[in-house]
């Protein structure tokens, strides 16, 4: 399979999905991939996407990349992944970026997806980043990553799944390798998600008086979970990435985050997980 065009797609709301997926941007174009980039954040028009799959598509390979929140993708790229056609065989890179506490399921959950769709995931990624509820800590888990080394990894997974492909190789990577932690702890994690970890999240305040109901909170939001009346509300599609409270211009938005940043903290020395970044591919494919 001739690897001449790519479309990397991913929903970012702390910035280094996106930060990783500039990379794999960045790369393709040097090596004359004709690359289409797709914030799922922005609102993209998804039937003309979608469009994109439709043959002959049998040039082009679909990056999608997602954070870890609770040990699973968002669900914006779950519903993405979902609404993709079925039995194109299209190559597929799956790649998440985590917060140095447990990359749980999501890697292995995307594979399964994609792979369920008829697609074949070629390579996959787990890439350190600072940990989304802790950008305001003096010492963040996951300080400085993405850093110089992590985007020579994501280039070079790039490099190699373009390689292999143009040359017309087309085994694709066993999904059960992306899985990280025995059956039992991912059976645990299953259980997990986001309805039953926001009821140990932190209470969020809106201080009425600074806010200027400018609807930054709304525009940032990855999931559409915010509603001006007039000053935000956060309906239950909320998946507490703290976008509204970093991004907004009056400090209006507020939470106190140290009680998770304790639990944080613990799960990271409880998981110890290893190796802190790592791209999958197998070596001939």
């Amino acid at each position: 399979m001739p690897f001449k065009k790519a479309m990397i797609a991913y929903c970012s709301p702390a910035g280094a999905t996106r930060h990783v997926a500039g990379v794999m941007i960045r790369q393709c174009r040097s090596l004359g991939i004709e690359t289409q980039e797709v914030d799922l954040a922005q609102r993209p028009d998804m039937d003309a996407i979608m469009a994109s799959f439709t043959p002959p598509a049998e040039d082009l390979c679909l990056f999608i990349g997602s954070p870890v929140y609770v040990s699973h993708a968002v669900p914006p790229v779950m519903d993405f992944i979902a609404r993709l056609p079925e039995g194109t065989k299209l190559p597929v890179v799956p790649f998440v970026t985590w917060g140095g506490a447990c990359s749980g399921m999501a890697l292995f959950e995307m594979g399964e997806a994609l792979a369920a769709k008829g697609m074949l995931p070629v390579g996959a990624a787990k890439i350190l980043a600072v940990h989304c509820m802790l950008w305001q800590s003096d010492n963040p888990v996951g300080q400085g990553h993405p850093d110089a080394e992590d985007d020579r990894l994501v280039g070079d997974l790039v490099n190699y799944i373009h390689s292999q492909l143009s040359r017309g190789h087309s085994t694709g990577i066993a999904t059960d390798d992306l899985a990280h932690y025995p059956a039992p702890v991912r059976a645990e994690m299953t259980k997990m998600n986001l309805k039953i970890a926001a009821a140990h999240m932190p209470a969020r305040e809106v201080d009425a008086a600074a806010c200027t109901a400018c609807g930054q909170c709304a525009e940032v939001c990855p999931t559409d979970a915010i509603t001006l009346a007039p000053t935000p509300v956060f309906g239950e599609t909320c998946i507490y990435c703290c976008s509204c409270m970093r991004e907004c211009p009056e400090d209006a938005i507020r939470a106190d985050l140290s009680g998770a940043e304790a639990r944080i903290r613990a799960r990271v020395k409880h998981f110890d997980e290893q190796p802190l970044s790592q791209i999958f591919y197998v070596s001939e494919f």
